[in-house]
């Protein structure tokens, strides 16, 4: 069951302690994904143990059940997920591909494809970070500044031993190394964005995949003058309602123009970026909230009007719903 047993509004890391599957299952489910959790062995003694932290739209926790057991996740369907092995061994299915990873390999498991854990050993522990695909896919597009419309092939598993892999790696460590205390600096949700950034930078740098050779002939492109004028105008005033043929006639252009300059320079289209401006204002005052304005107040304050739509890009984002980083 989960340790809640702290002061209001200090905890970050959350606890499970578990001896029942069904207590196991249940923890794992919520955190990171439904799935089927089975013994390998008959009376096994289970003693699950996690710990997790929300990094915004990334989720790190370190787990270990103290028994030989499986786990059928099916697809994961909205997040890439690297398990890391701090002990023992993990071997699994994942898209029909198989793998084993130790303390020297982590693995990778995709959206698609159906991922099963088909022996985790009793003496594994690893750490296992959940990055939402919209997330990590739009970090890569704003790197090659072009689309990405399907799922990033990783590797099923990679070398974590030398490196870039190696130094992504200290990055998990260094973030996970307070996961034994209640609360940390680096845990902080105002600290969560340039986190969730790093690791997802670091882990597209890192590992092999079809964009690797557009990243290392990258060059940072300079955005022309439509597209800083547009961004300039929706960072000044982010709770405008600005639309995109406003936008296009002050800067100059048309609106395909803008349209496609954001495509090339920013990786999302304007009223993308404007969406993301206004959330990041959103949670900015709801993490420093005295308490006296509502979610609702502070969301029309920066120009959300559907809240309901609001609530879902708001949790995408951060990973956690308004109302509770609010309660934080």
């Amino acid at each position: 069951m989960a340790d809640v047993a702290s002061k209001p509004g200090t905890r970050h890391v959350t606890r499970y302690q578990a001896s029942h599957l069904d207590e196991a299952r249940a923890a794992v489910g919520t955190t990171f994904y439904p799935h089927r959790l089975a013994p390998l062995e008959r009376a096994p003694d289970l003693s699950m143990s996690l710990r997790t932290v929300q990094l915004g739209p990334i989720m790190l926790g370190r787990l270990g059940y103290g028994a030989d057991v499986s786990l059928d996740f099916g697809e994961l369907g909205n997040a890439y997920h690297v398990s890391i092995p701090l002990s023992g061994r993990v071997e699994a299915v994942c898209g029909g591909e198989t793998s084993v990873s130790t303390c020297k390999r982590a693995a990778v498991y995709l959206p698609a494809g159906r991922t099963t854990i088909t022996r985790w050993s009793a003496d594994c522990v690893q750490y296992g970070v959940k990055i939402e695909r919209e997330y990590l896919e739009s970090v890569l597009e704003s790197m090659i500044g072009r689309p990405v419309r399907s799922p990033v092939r990783f590797p099923f598993t990679f070398d974590v031993t030398d490196g870039a892999a190696a130094e992504w790696l200290r990055l998990v460590q260094t973030l996970a190394a307070d996961l034994d205390l209640d609360t940390s600096m680096l845990y902080d949700p105002l600290m969560a964005d340039q986190l969730a950034r790093a690791v997802t930078t670091g882990l597209l740098l890192a590992t092999g995949h079809e964009y690797q050779e557009l990243l290392r002939g990258r060059t940072a492109p300079v955005r022309p003058r439509t597209v800083k004028r547009a961004i300039d105008a929706m960072e000044a005033n982010p709770e405008r309602p600005f639309t995109l043929p406003e936008l296009a006639e002050l800067v100059g252009c048309s609106v395909r123009s803008l349209q496609e300059a954001f495509r090339r320079y920013v990786g999302v289209p304007p009223m993308t970026y404007l969406r993301d401006v206004r959330l990041q204002r959103v949670h900015e005052d709801l993490s420093a909230a005295d308490g006296t304005a509502s979610v609702a107040e502070v969301a029309y304050r920066w120009g959300f009007h559907h809240l309901g739509r609001f609530a879902a890009d708001y949790r995408r984002r951060y990973g956690v719903s308004p109302s509770r980083t609010r309660a934080m």
